[in-house]
C-alpha cells in the first residue's frame, strides 16, 4: 500500500506528480497521507512551485502559491482574460496644488507611464499591499490598497505645479519597493517630468502630506524617459531629447545627486541614442538607430561606461531591403533580473526592431539572436514588451489598441490538462484548441477622465479605443495582473478563468487573488467599471501568409449560456469566447 511506505519514499513519488491537482487528490486518499504532505507548511507544494515555475518568486506559502501560480497557467492556456478601465473615484485624495492654469491646449492626450508593486505584509497569501502609480499628464496617481483580513483602498492625486504645459507631463515613475518596515504608509517614488526635472518623493495617502527626499541634476536637459533597474541597489537612468543618458546611484544620502556616469551625444542629432534600458544595475542596452552599431550593451561603474558589444542591423536576416526604419528599436525587456541564482543578470532580453519583429537576445551566445517572433497580420511598431510569468510575454502595439501573446516555451513546463481525465475528448478537435499566438483588441468605450477637472469631448456614436499601447506593469512575478497603459487612462487585464471564479472554488479566488470582478455586474458598479469585451485573433505562423486569421468576441461576463459551458469543456477555450461560426459553402475553412 501506497500509505504503508516510509514518508522519505512518499515525498520523492509526489514531487514527480506534474499538477498541483494530482497533489491535492493524493492528500485526499488518507489521513496518513494528507498528513504527509501538509508538513512543514506544505513542503510538497514547495517542490511543485519550485520544480513547476521555476524562476518566479513568491512568499512561502506554498499551497496558496501553487494554486495561484496554477490558475495564472490555466487561465493563459485557455486565454482566460478580463479587462475594465481603472477609474479615479470622486473620493481621491488631492494633495498639492489644486487649481492649475493650462497655458497650451494639447490636441493629444497623455502617455501614461506606469509602475507597481505588491509586498505579503501578513501571515496569509491573501495579507498583501499592492501598490499602483503612473503619470496622469502634470499630475500623479497612486492607489495603495490592502488586501485580506483588514482591507482598505486610498487614492491619491498629487500635483505640485500651479501653471501647466504638455512640458510639465510626467514621463517616468518608478515606485521605490520597500526593503523593510512594510507596513510604513509613507510610498517613495521617483518621477520625472519632460522639462528635466527628475524628484524622489515621499507621500503619505492618510496622512495626506508629501516631502521631496532628493533632486537628481539633469543640467538644463530636456527628458525623455527614465528607467529604474531592479534590485536592493538600483541604478537610475535618464534619457534627454539630445541623446546623452546619466546613470545615478538612487540611495544616495545627497539631497542633489549627481550623475555618476554618461553616455555622451559626440556625433550630433543623427547619430543620438533613440531607445535606452537597464538591463540590470551595472549593464545598459542603448538603440540608436544607426545601421552599424543598432543596439549596443554596456557596463556601467563608478569607474565610467565601457562597450561590451554591439548588434549590427545586417546581422538580423532581415529579407526585405534595410533602411534605417529597420534599425530602430522600440522596446527592450529583460527577462534574468528576477532569477535570484544568477550571478550575472541582463544577459537574456527581448527587444523590438523596426521590421515589427521582436528578437530573443542572449548575450551569452556567438549569435545576434536566438528566437524571433511576429505577427505578421499587423504592421504597426511595437511600443512595449512586458514578460508575465516565465513563460510568455506580452507586446503593445502602436496602434488599434492591439495586445499580443507570445510563447517562451520550447516545450510546456506546466500543463494542468496532465491532471484530466480524457473526457468530451472525441467532440474535441485539436486545431480548435487555443493558440498562444494570439492578439486581443482593447476597443472598448472610454471612461470618463477625473484626473482632467474636464469631461471627455462628446463624440457621436461608440468611443470604442483605437490608438497605442504605451506601458505595461505587473505588480509581482506571481500575479496575474497587467496594467496597460493607453491614451489618457489605464487598462486592467486580468488573467483568470471563468470557472475558476465562479466553481467551487469561488470562495478562494474571491479572497485570495481579490480580483474584483463581481465589481463590474450590472447594477453593482458604474458602467465604465464593468468588464469590458475583447476581441482578438489566432495568429498564422510567421511564415504562413495565406491564412486567414480567426476574429474571435467574447461574451459579456454575465450573460453566457450552458452551451458556453460545454464549448469550454470541448475546446478548451475559456466559456467567455463566442465559438466559431461553422464554416459554410461559401467559408473558408482555413
Amino acid at each position: 500500500m501506497l500509505s504503508d511506505l516510509p514518508s522519505e519514499i512518499i515525498y520523492h513519488i509526489a514531487i514527480y506528480l506534474p499538477t498541483a491537482n494530482a497533489l491535492a487528490n493524493l492528500s485526499r486518499t488518507c489521513h496518513r497521507l494528507y498528513k504527509i504532505i501538509s508538513t512543514d507548511e506544505y513542503r510538497l507544494f514547495r517542490a511543485l512551485v519550485q520544480s513547476k515555475f521555476p524562476c518566479t518568486p513568491t512568499p512561502a506559502f506554498w499551497k496558496d502559491a501553487a494554486c495561484a501560480l496554477t490558475s495564472r497557467s490555466r487561465a493563459l492556456d485557455r486565454l482566460g482574460v478580463f479587462g475594465r478601465f481603472i477609474v479615479l473615484p470622486e473620493t481621491v485624495t488631492r494633495i498639492g496644488c489644486q487649481q492649475t492654469t493650462r497655458r497650451d491646449n494639447p490636441t493629444l492626450g497623455y502617455r501614461p507611464a506606469i509602475d507597481s508593486y505588491e509586498i505579503w505584509n501578513g501571515a496569509a497569501w491573501a495579507d498583501r499591499k499592492e501598490v499602483l502609480a503612473w503619470g496622469a499628464a502634470h499630475q500623479l496617481v497612486v492607489r495603495v490598497k490592502q488586501s485580506g483580513k483588514n482591507p482598505q483602498e486610498n487614492w491619491i492625486l498629487f500635483n505640485d505645479l500651479e501653471e501647466v504645459s504638455s512640458y510639465e507631463d510626467i514621463c517616468g515613475v518608478h515606485l521605490m519597493r520597500p526593503e523593510s518596515n512594510k507596513k510604513a504608509d509613507t510610498e517613495n517614488l521617483i518621477f520625472g517630468r519632460r522639462r528635466g526635472d527628475i524628484i524622489h518623493l515621499a507621500i503619505s495617502p492618510s496622512q495626506e502630506y508629501h516631502e521631496y527626499r532628493r533632486r537628481f541634476k539633469t543640467y538644463g536637459l530636456e527628458l525623455d524617459r527614465t528607467d529604474v533597474s531592479q534590485g536592493a541597489h538600483s541604478t537610475l537612468s535618464a534619457h534627454f531629447d539630445d541623446g546623452s543618458i546619466a546613470f545615478y546611484n538612487t540611495v544616495s544620502d545627497e539631497e542633489e545627486v549627481e550623475a555618476f556616469a554618461w553616455i555622451r551625444n559626440e556625433t550630433g542629432s543623427l547619430g543620438r541614442s533613440r531607445y535606452s534600458k537597464l538591463l540590470s544595475p551595472s549593464k545598459v542596452a542603448v538603440a540608436t538607430g544607426e545601421m552599424e552599431s543598432s543596439l549596443s550593451i554596456s557596463t556601467i561603474s563608478p569607474d565610467g561606461v565601457s562597450l561590451d558589444r554591439v548588434v549590427d542591423v545586417h546581422s538580423l536576416d532581415i529579407e526585405e531591403r534595410i533602411n534605417r526604419v529597420h534599425a530602430s528599436v522600440t522596446s527592450i525587456a529583460p527577462l534574468d533580473t528576477l532569477q535570484s541564482h544568477i550571478e550575472s543578470p541582463g544577459n537574456i532580453f527581448l527587444a523590438a526592431w523596426g521590421d515589427r519583429t521582436i528578437r530573443l537576445h542572449d548575450l551569452r551566445s556567438p549569435r545576434s539572436y536566438e528566437k524571433t517572433y511576429r505577427d505578421t497580420t499587423d504592421g504597426n511598431l511595437v511600443y512595449c514588451v512586458h514578460p508575465i510569468g516565465n513563460d510568455r510575454f506580452l507586446a503593445g502595439s502602436s496602434g488599434d489598441g492591439l495586445v499580443k501573446m507570445f510563447d517562451l516555451r520550447m516545450g510546456r513546463s506546466y500543463n494542468y490538462q496532465e491532471a484530466q481525465r480524457p473526457q468530451a475528448s472525441k467532440k474535441s478537435n485539436r486545431e480548435d484548441r487555443p493558440s498562444m499566438d494570439f492578439s486581443m483588441f482593447l476597443s472598448a468605450n472610454l471612461p470618463p477622465d477625473l484626473t482632467r477637472h474636464i469631461p471627455r469631448p462628446h463624440r457621436r456614436g461608440r468611443q470604442s479605443y483605437r490608438g497605442p499601447i504605451y506601458s505595461m506593469s505587473t505588480p509581482s512575478p506571481s500575479s496575474p495582473t497587467v496594467y496597460t497603459g493607453v491614451v489618457d487612462g489605464i487598462i486592467r487585464l486580468d488573467f483568470a478563468s471563468t470557472d475558476d471564479l465562479t466553481g467551487p472554488a469561488k470562495e478562494w479566488y474571491d479572497y485570495n487573488l481579490d480580483l474584483g470582478v463581481e465589481k463590474g455586474q450590472p447594477g453593482v458598479a458604474a458602467a465604465e467599471d464593468q468588464v469590458f469585451k475583447i476581441a482578438g485573433y489566432e495568429r498564422p505562423a510567421q511564415d504562413d501568409y495565406t491564412t486567414t486569421s480567426k476574429l474571435r468576441t467574447q461574451h459579456g461576463y454575465w450573460y453566457m449560456m450552458p452551451k458556453d459551458l460545454e464549448n469550454e469543456v470541448v475546446t478548451g477555450w475559456d466559456r467567455r469566447w463566442e465559438p466559431l461560426a461553422k464554416p459554410g459553402a461559401w467559408r473558408r475553412r482555413d
